[in-house]
């Protein structure tokens, strides 16, 4: 098969690999479709990736062998596929929060321990894929993902009808987040956005105020009663807390460099009163919620996935990907 494989110089190759077979329990799963990430774009530069490494964990397609003693799927299935199988064992799983699943890194997928999805077929476990309805494209599918991201947040949040809310960063998972408080009733919600393209779809997505100045966001409707950082940099979340009410709250949805510290000012932290809640990832509840909310229509696929292209224009997609007014979020199409 074609995979997409992290070169020892932080560039990336398509490259020939053997076919994953799928072991007890397991399916192989052809990919359609697989977005490019925060997260990957963080992986890239940070060059903590090992040489031939294949990332890509936001995907979906369909089961093409399954592995002795699965039940319930079968080859031909669409699917979009959690990409992080849960033990339903630990303690963390045990509680009801099974998106800290101390044995999730062991089937992580595309994060440099397990092989990901930027490759035509990839292996994985059969309870992390979810069917996908009839109706629904496999560029929806491939939106699943960042989409229980948004979700997890908002449910993290204090956020509800109501409340003013703000969001930093009109990426892919603000821009999620977005659609999530919109489908939870959430109508005052202020994005700030410096990409004319990106501020451009939130406004679509039912943003009622979108501003190119975060420190101006709380202009919208006086300090807020939650934000979301969703910009993923070390110097939003103090931004964050400078516009959020007393008592108010912050939620870290984006993903900083995995080696980059984040600093906030004691005392209007103290004297304010802000909680702040960081997220990780998603419930695998959250995860089959995500699938029936995408394909619901919860988000304009067609208005956030903005480009799909072969595994060949990668590496420049993740160049376009970083800068200003780059695409909004790419699809790869493994397959062709």
């Amino acid at each position: 098969m074609r995979a997409l494989a992290y070169g020892a110089d932080g560039s990336f190759a398509v490259v020939d690999r053997p076919d994953p077979e799928p072991g007890p329990g397991m399916v192989v799963v052809a990919v359609e479709r697989c977005g490019i990430c925060g997260s990957d774009l963080h992986l890239k530069a940070s060059r903590l990736l090992p040489a031939g490494a294949v990332i890509g964990h936001e995907f979906a397609g369909t089961i093409a062998a399954t592995g002795d003693g699965v039940a319930g799927r079968r080859v031909g299935d669409r699917v979009a596929v959690l990409p992080m199988a849960r033990c339903g064992t630990c303690d963390p799983c045990r509680r009801g929060t099974d998106q800290l699943c101390l044995d999730q890194a062991r089937t992580a997928l595309g994060l440099g321990f397990n092989d990901g999805a930027f490759a035509e077929y990839v292996a994985t476990d059969a309870s992390a894929c979810f069917s996908m309805p009839d109706t629904m494209t496999v560029e929806q599918g491939a939106l699943v993902e960042p989409y229980a991201v948004g979700l997890h947040a908002v449910r993290r949040s204090r956020a509800g009808a109501g409340s003013t809310v703000g969001i930093i960063g009109a990426g892919p998972i603000g821009l999620m987040t977005l659609a999530a408080l919109r489908r939870e009733g959430v109508d005052h919600v202020v994005v700030a956005e410096r990409s004319d393209r990106r501020a451009e779809v939130a406004a679509r997505l039912g943003a009622e105020v979108v501003l190119g100045d975060a420190n101006r966001l709380s202009t919208a409707f006086g300090p807020l009663d939650v934000v979301f950082e969703c910009a993923g940099t070390a110097a939003t979340p103090q931004v964050a807390l400078n516009e959020v009410r007393s008592g108010g709250e912050v939620v870290l949805v984006g993903v900083a460099g995995p080696m980059d510290p984040i600093s906030l000012l004691g005392i209007p932290w103290v004297v304010k009163e802000v909680d702040f809640h960081p997220c990780f990832a998603y419930t695998t509840e959250e995860f089959g919620e995500a699938v029936d909310a995408v394909a619901a229509g919860a988000l304009d696929a067609a208005s956030l996935a903005s480009d799909v292209r072969p595994l060949d224009a990668a590496d420049a997609a993740f160049t376009e990907l970083v800068q200003p007014d780059g695409p909004v979020k790419v699809l790869l199409a493994p397959g062709g």
